[in-house]
């Protein structure tokens, strides 16, 4: 039975599986919530963002195709591929996506984990008897958009005025049309191109924004590219699977 269990790692358009599944790996969440002690009332805590996720596990990167857990036999690359793939992300401090498609045994989908992220660990290692093989450890951590937003000022009228910010008058957008921005919740699955390319997630319930619509050209069939409300990258999805929320 296919193993539909996959870890998945995007940089610049190449889209990596990796050969062999870990045992276990782990991503976490803490809170950056703030404690104090105010006189007359004692310790409180302030509730604050959440920190960066972080995910950290240890894998194989086999030398040869013919061992039985490797899942991209078909397509095997050896471990130097991997190696130079991540080792590069991480000295050019390049934006990864790490997705997770979790599946159960007879294929249905569970969850899946989606994030855009940074390669801030990675260590390889050989050992005795096992030639070819490397053994290693990556740590990701999550990345979010810090871009400065700009703010157009409206020059005044005549010298020694203030300078004034307008908004421009919103334009009224037809009854059910998809427009870049709105917000909307995404059901089903969404994908790393427009094209449908691997690796794919899939959403339920799921929040965020549109940040780009490709609409005029019908050999894609996901032409609606969706964001998190924090502004990272989700992925592609078809029109039937959004459902406009008013904020």
């Amino acid at each position: 039975m296919e193993n539909r269990y996959g870890l998945y790692i995007a940089r610049e358009g190449t889209v990596i599986r990796l050969p062999v599944n870990p045992e276990s790996y782990s991503i976490t969440r803490d809170n950056d919530n703030g404690n104090y002690n105010v006189l007359g009332v004692g310790p409180i805590m302030i509730p604050r963002k959440p920190k960066l996720q972080t995910v950290m596990w240890s894998g194989l990167l086999p030398g040869r195709p013919d061992l039985g857990a490797v899942l991209t036999a078909g397509a095997f690359q050896p471990p130097k591929f991997y190696i130079d793939f991540l080792q590069t992300a991480m000295d050019e401090k390049q934006i990864v996506r790490f997705v997770a498609n979790r599946c159960m045994e007879d294929g249905s989908p569970v969850f899946d984990t989606n994030m855009e992220a940074l390669v801030t660990r990675f260590k390889t290692e050989e050992r005795g008897g096992e030639t070819g093989d490397f053994y290693y450890d990556i740590a990701l951590s999550e990345y979010r958009d810090y871009s400065p937003r700009t703010v157009r000022l409206q020059p005044p009228a005549a010298a020694g005025q203030p300078v004034t910010a307008t908004a421009e008058t919103n334009r009224s957008i037809p009854q059910g049309q998809l427009t870049v921005g709105q917000a909307v919740e995404v059901n089903g699955s969404c994908w790393y191109t427009s094209y449908g390319g691997e690796p794919h997630a899939v959403l339920s319930g799921f929040r965020g924004t549109i940040s780009r619509i490709v609409a005029t050209d019908p050999q894609r069939p996901y032409p609606y590219h969706i964001a998190a409300e924090s502004g990272g990258a989700k992925g592609w999805v078809k029109a039937n699977q959004l459902q406009v929320v008013n904020r």
